[in-house]
């Protein structure tokens, strides 16, 4: 009897050691204290949105509301669509939240604004709406003149353009430049390769970072036909430094006196549409070609300034 208890006693031993060595080892999947208290808290922030928003138009949008009512609010982001109801984009923000007004410069055209309070990470919903027009006023900048130093004869006529002190027509003084020698041009044609011509660049013309449209180009010029017996100075405009050229405009001329004339208008953009950067100082260039009738007369050009009107 003896025997058969010891042989189930080492079977069992044998199973339970068996058991051991499969299962694998234990771990901790939680572990529970306590405490007396638990400090901190939970809390939300409701921010009320601004009221009656208002808008007024002309050159910009004056906007105008009733503050939030939230003490905790920090300010205002201003929403900015095209489109009724829908579509809006953020164009700004405005602080603290005691300031009830603002202006926005959008392009000219029918623009619907609203308003959200927000304080830290929260906002608001949308503030009513309110609707307005903008038209942005046509700018014309002053005449100014070419860099004495950014000019350069073309490769036509007898090749040397204004071969005397061409940088004086950079500036209306009365200090002329001078092309002494112009061939004659047959038929008093500017798109003649026979007459002298030179070019001209360096115009600062000012204009701000934001500018919607270029509407007009006028080219100002004081020039004289240096004796008699001339026909005319032909002006292009070009927008890529001289690569391209636009149309030809002539001006007659019929007597040595220095005389202003003016080419262009404030809607007249010589066959181009332009961008703000066609106007840099580089891109912009200015050519005088002489036309003239007769072998070796000559011209006496004494500016050759432009101004640009533009709608910001």
């Amino acid at each position: 009897m003896n025997w058969l208890v010891r042989r189930r006693a080492a079977i069992l031993v044998a199973v339970v050691l068996a058991a051991s060595l499969s299962s694998p080892a234990p771990r901790t999947l939680a572990f529970f204290t306590s405490a007396g208290s638990v400090s901190g808290s939970l809390s939300s922030l409701a921010v009320a949105s601004p009221t009656n928003l208002a808008a007024a138009g002309g050159a910009t949008a004056t906007l105008t509301w009733t503050p939030t009512v939230t003490s905790r609010a920090s300010g205002y982001y201003l929403f900015r669509s095209s489109t009724s109801g829908s579509g809006y984009t953020q164009v700004g923000s405005v602080a603290p939240a005691s300031v009830a007004a603002t202006t926005d410069a959008p392009a000219s055209g029918t623009w619907y604004y609203v308003l959200q309070a927000y304080a830290g990470a929260w906002t608001s919903g949308y503030s009513n709406q309110a609707s307005v027009s903008v038209v942005r006023q046509p700018v014309t900048t002053p005449v100014v003149g070419c860099d004495p130093t950014m000019q350069a004869a073309l490769p036509t006529g007898s090749g040397d353009g204004y071969e005397i002190t061409p940088g004086n027509a950079c500036a209306a003084d009365g200090a002329v430049a001078k092309d002494l020698d112009s061939p004659a041009t047959p038929g008093g044609q500017c798109a003649s390769s026979s007459g002298d011509r030179h070019r001209f660049w360096g115009y600062v013309f000012g204009l701000p970072a934001s500018v919607t449209s270029i509407n007009g180009i006028t080219v100002n010029t004081i020039v004289g036909d240096g004796g008699g017996a001339t026909f005319a100075v032909c002006l292009r405009v070009s927008w890529d430094g001289g690569t391209t050229w636009s149309a030809a405009h002539k001006v007659s001329l019929s007597s040595p006196a220095l005389t202003p004339h003016a080419v262009g208008s404030a809607t007249y953009t010589w066959g181009h549409t332009w961008t703000p950067s066609q106007l840099s100082s580089s891109a912009f260039q200015v050519m005088v070609t002489d036309v003239s009738n007769k072998k070796g007369k000559g011209f006496d050009l004494d500016y050759l300034g432009a101004s640009v009107t533009y709608t910001p």
